[in-house]
């Protein structure tokens, strides 16, 4: 339960710095934020495939709902041209 939390926490932290780099300029922010969640995503995938403990499973496969969200998240802000946190 920890672990999860602290991914929400991670994540809410890092989609801050993304706005905060648009801001200064790196337009292409966003688009690497949502390329490194895509990856990590598919390395959680991977992990799921192998033949890992019945809690680790659980563990896992909830981080991979939660990261889902969140890519989508990101997703939609590059869709939608969002660049400050302000506009949603």
């Amino acid at each position: 339960m920890v672990a999860l939390a602290g991914t929400q926490i991670w994540w809410t932290f890092s989609v801050e710095d993304v706005f905060n780099r648009v801001a200064t300029g790196d337009k292409y922010a966003m688009k690497l934020e949502l390329a490194k969640e895509s990856k990590d995503l598919t390395d959680l995938v991977a992990l799921v495939r192998e033949s890992i403990p019945p809690l680790l499973r659980r563990s896992v496969n909830t981080l991979i709902i939660l990261d889902v969200h969140a890519r989508d998240i990101v997703d939609a802000f590059v869709r939608d041209s969002i660049l400050s946190a302000k506009e949603f």
